[in-house]
Formats: structure tokens, sequence, C-alpha cells
């Protein structure tokens, strides 16, 4: 039975790539965003200046006349691996259930799959998830409450989730360590492992959050 989620985001956390985002504001100021973090700062901003307050302002923003390019993320564009991560994605431990949860649109799985099989990682064992955006945390607490065992009880009882951008993952302490909600269908010995990947020039290094078991 699977009893462990082990998941994955995509872009700076099992590859880097050269993807680019490209803005254009209704008053023709313009910006390329470059990283996760210039993505984020910019959307941030964007989404204060127009009062809007959804976890992602992308499509809100479209709405409202900005031309957001995102073709890039469409395809893997000059990938580079992230082989602190990808070591530990090749182990398949039993009882366990591998994601990719990328904030990426749906038209991009393909390509993340076709990577994956590039590096030597067996995509038939990896289940790829476009959030399109929206909230990682939702996702996750779905997941988790997918199958209630006879005590009431999730089946899964252990969450290792990778991921590089602090905004998810502190989506994803709210959503999943700090939901009362989600705790009454925690197993006792529940674990949520987040594993921070961080970037110093190119060197990548884990940093491990935990989230407190359930009381």
């Amino acid at each position: 039975m699977i009893n462990i989620l082990r998941i994955f985001d995509f872009d700076c956390t099992i590859a880097f790539t050269a993807a680019e985002t490209r803005v254009k504001a209704p008053d023709g100021t313009e910006a390329t965003l470059r990283d996760q973090k210039e993505f984020e700062a910019y959307m941030n901003a964007a989404a204060a200046k127009e009062g809007i307050e959804a976890f992602d302002a992308v499509d809100a923003l479209m709405e409202l006349g900005y031309d957001i390019d995102l073709s890039d993320f469409s395809i893997v564009k000059d990938p580079q691996e992230i082989s602190v991560i990808t070591d530990i994605m090749r182990e398949f431990p039993e009882n366990s259930k591998t994601y990719i949860m990328t904030a990426r649109r749906g038209n991009s799985l393909g390509p993340i799959l076709e990577y994956i099989e590039e590096i030597g990682i067996d995509p038939n064992q990896v289940r790829p998830i476009a959030t399109q955006g929206d909230s990682k945390g939702n996702t996750i607490a779905h997941m988790i409450g997918q199958k209630i065992m006879s005590d009431g009880k999730s089946n899964i009882n252990r969450v290792e989730y990778y991921e590089d951008s602090q905004k998810n993952i502190d989506d994803v302490l709210r959503k999943v360590c700090e939901n009362p909600e989600l705790d009454e269908i925690k197993p006792l010995d529940f674990e949520l492992i987040i594993n921070k990947v961080i970037n110093n020039e190119g060197e990548y290094n884990i940093e491990q959050i935990e989230c407190p078991a359930p009381n």
C-alpha cells in the first residue's frame, strides 16, 4: 500500500532552465523575468498594484491587459540537471509514489517527462501534475485526503516535498502543516518533510524543514 508521497517541483529543483517570462504591462512598460524570484517579485507587485488577491495572479493580470508570454515554459529550454535532487528522485522507495508538481501549464508535461527520461529516470514511475499556478498546498492536502482508512485516517503518513520557491513552501506549510481540518485525518505518525533547494551561485544545497506531528 502506498503511504509515502514524494513530490518534486521542476524548475530550479529538478533542473535549472533558460526559460524566461516576458511581460508588457498596459502602460507599455516591459520586463524580462529570468528566474523564479524575479517572476514572483514582479507578479506580487503587479497584483498589489491592481488589487488582485489570487494565489497566482497571472490570469487576472492578463484579463487587465498585461501581455505575459509563458511560451518558454511549454518546453524544457537548455536544462541543467540539479543532481543533488535527481539522485534522490531515482531511488523510488518501497510503498512510495513519486510526482513532479509544476506550476507550469499542462502543455509542459510531455517535454518534462522526455527530459526525465533523457537523464536516466524512468518516466513510468513518475506522475506529472501541472497546477497551472494554483496552490500546491491545496493540491497536496487533497492528495492526502484521497484514501481514508477504517480508522478515519489517511493512508499517507509521510510527504516529502522538494521545492525552491519560498512562496510555495509557505503555502504548503499553511495548507498541510497548519491546517486543523487536515489534522483530523492525519495518522499519528504523519510527517511532512520539506526540502528547500538553495542555489548558491550554481552550487545547490538542501535545507530541511519539518512539520511537527499532529497532536
